[in-house]
C-alpha cells in the first residue's frame, strides 16, 4: 500500500471524528469505497499509520507553511489533559502506558493519570508548535519547550504560564514578550491594553481545544499504549491542520472543521 493511501486513510479517520481504524474501515466500506481501491487490515493499518508519521508531520509542516504561519507574530498557547484514568476509572486502566503520571488539571478541577498536550496555535487558530508530556510538570516548566524556537512575537497564557524570570528571560533572548493573566496576589496587574487583548484573542483557542476534544477525541482517543497515543496525537493535529487548510480553499470559516464532514 502507498503511503498516499495510508496518510488519506489517517486523515479520514480523524476528520470523521473516528477513534480507530477498526472504525474507519466499516466507515469506508459504508460510504466511501469508490475513492479506495483497495485498504489494508486492521492491523496492517496501525503499524503503517505508525511508520509514516515522519511523513505526517512533514505533511503537516507544508500546510502549515501554506497557512502562512510564519507570517503572523502572535501566539496563544495553553496544555490538554489526556488522561489514560481517572479516580473513577476501573482497576487496571492506563497499565499500557509507561510513560504516562499523575497530574492535575486546575480549569476542570480534574485529577488524573496520564500526559498533557502542549499547544501553540496562531491568532487564526492553526497548531504551530506541539508536543506530548506526562501529566505532572507545572504548566510553567513547559514554556522553554513551546516558545524555546520562537523568535520576534507575542504569546498569550493563563496563570498557569505565570513567572516573571522565564517570561523575562524569552523577552531578552528572543524578543518573545509573553502576556498572561495575572494572579489576584500580584502586586502589577495586567494593563488595560493587556486585558483587552487577552479577552479578544486568548479565547481562539478554547475554541480549538473544543474541536480537538469534542469532535476529533484527543483526550479519549482510545490509545492503549504510549506509541499508540503518540500515533493518534500526530495524526489529530494533522488532520485538524488539513482540515483549516481545505476551509480556507472553500473559503469558510477556519475552524469549522467538525462541519466539514457533518
Amino acid at each position: 500500500y502507498p503511503d498516499s493511501t495510508i496518510l488519506k486513510l489517517a486523515m479520514l479517520m480523524h476528520l470523521t471524528g473516528k477513534r480507530g481504524e477498526t472504525e474507519i474501515l466499516r466507515e469506508i466500506d459504508r460510504h466511501y469505497a469508490a475513492y479506495f481501491a483497495k485498504c489494508p487490515k486492521q492491523p496492517r493499518l496501525w503499524h503503517r499509520i505508525r511508520q509514516a508519521l515522519p511523513l505526517m508531520e512533514q505533511f503537516r509542516r507544508h500546510l502549515r507553511a501554506l497557512l502562512g504561519c510564519d507570517e503572523e507574530d502572535l501566539r496563544i498557547l495553553d496544555t490538554l489533559p489526556i488522561p489514560v484514568a481517572k479516580p473513577t476509572s476501573r482497576f487496571g486502566r492506563g497499565n499500557g502506558f509507561e510513560r504516562a503520571e499523575g497530574g492535575y488539571c486546575a480549569s476542570k478541577k480534574l485529577k488524573y493519570l496520564g500526559f498533557k498536550l502542549g499547544l501553540l496555535i496562531t491568532l487564526h487558530g492553526i497548531p504551530d508548535v506541539y508536543d506530548l508530556f506526562s501529566a505532572r510538570p507545572h504548566d510553567v516548566q513547559l514554556l522553554n519547550d513551546l516558545l524555546g524556537d520562537q523568535y520576534d512575537l507575542i504569546g498569550l497564557g493563563d496563570k498557569g504560564f505565570v513567572s516573571a524570570k522565564k517570561q523575562a528571560a524569552l523577552a531578552t533572548e528572543r524578543n518573545v514578550h509573553l502576556i498572561t493573566y495575572r494572579r489576584r496576589n500580584q502586586k502589577v496587574q495586567n494593563t488595560a491594553l493587556e486585558q483587552w487583548v487577552l479577552h479578544n484573542y486568548r479565547q481562539r483557542i478554547e475554541t480549538v481545544n473544543s474541536q480537538l476534544t469534542d469532535h476529533l477525541h484527543i483526550e479519549n482517543s482510545g490509545a492503549k499504549t504510549d506509541w499508540g497515543l503518540c500515533k493518534r496525537v500526530t495524526g489529530i493535529i494533522t488532520a485538524f491542520t488539513l482540515g483549516i487548510h481545505l476551509n480556507a480553499l472553500l473559503d469558510r470559516n477556519l475552524l469549522a472543521v467538525k462541519e466539514l464532514f457533518a
